[in-house]
């Protein structure tokens, strides 16, 4: 009987890998160029992902925003997306988050 074919990996697959190589923390921008994905998919499979981690003992790092205005940082904000403007100076000048894997 024959095999029936290799399915490649998912994009979810693809993402968990990617976030776990040695290049460091990614920004969901470069994470869209290297897997040629959209970033609006890849922000809901990163979302998925911080919940699934924890079973691998394993969790989702996330490198806050900053606005290169004032220099705030978004160490406390719960959303993976990048946020729209700066709540201390109100500019829109700001750094996205960076991702990565690592173990518990």
């Amino acid at each position: 009987m024959p095999q029936p074919p290799e399915r490649p990996e998912t994009l979810r697959a693809q993402l968990r890998e990617a976030l776990h190589n040695e290049q460091g923390p990614q920004t969901i921008r470069e994470l869209s160029q290297t897997l040629g994905a959209s970033e609006r998919d890849l922000l809901t499979h990163l979302e998925h992902l911080a919940r699934s981690l924890p079973h691998d003992n394993e969790h989702l790092t996330i490198d806050p925003s900053r606005c290169l205005s004032c220099n705030f940082e978004f160490e406390d904000r719960t959303r993976i997306k990048k946020p729209g403007r700066c709540p201390a100076c109100k500019s829109t000048r700001i750094t996205p988050p960076r991702f990565a894997i690592s173990t518990k």
